[in-house]
């Protein structure tokens, strides 16, 4: 497959992918929709430039003549291992808790995708926990699922 299909393919599936995030977020409680709604929208933005550009290869022409055969996705392992940690995450979420899950995810995540160095992979965790946590209990106000250990 060329670069060209590729980028097109590409930008049509985060195209389609925050489009159907922005309108499932409209029905969120007042100001949780704004992250959905956001996140969609400038997901939906950026893919119409790579939409735009691969497509307008396709009706030129590759300059230079010869298109570079690509696949689709480089490291197809990675790829199900990623896809997986995201569906496992998903189900557990509910059960085992919002921070609990999101940390073991992030962490299991950076070993799945080969980052070994303890102190960059805690010190994501540590961040995006952080983060998570001010933007959902803080700015947004809204409650996430309990921690197993807290749920009575």
């Amino acid at each position: 497959m060329s670069m060209t299909y590729r980028d097109l393919f590409s930008g049509l599936a985060f195209l389609i992918i925050g489009a159907i995030t922005a309108w499932m977020g409209k029905d969120f409680y007042d100001d949780a929709a704004y992250v959905p709604l956001g996140a969609g929208s400038l997901m939906s933005l950026f893919a119409l430039p790579l939409i735009w550009r691969s497509s307008r290869r396709l009706l030129v022409g590759s300059p230079g003549g010869q298109a570079v055969a690509t696949a689709l996705v480089d490291h197809p392992g990675r790829f199900l291992a990623t896809l997986g940690c995201c569906l496992v995450y998903y189900v557990t979420l509910p059960h085992i808790g919002f921070y609990t899950t999101s940390a073991v995810f992030v962490l299991v995540l950076a070993a799945v995708l080969g980052e070994r160095r303890p102190k960059v992979v805690v010190g994501i965790t540590v961040v995006f926990i952080t983060l998570l946590y001010g933007l959902f209990a803080m700015v947004l106000r809204r409650p996430l699922p309990v921690e197993f250990f807290l749920a009575s």
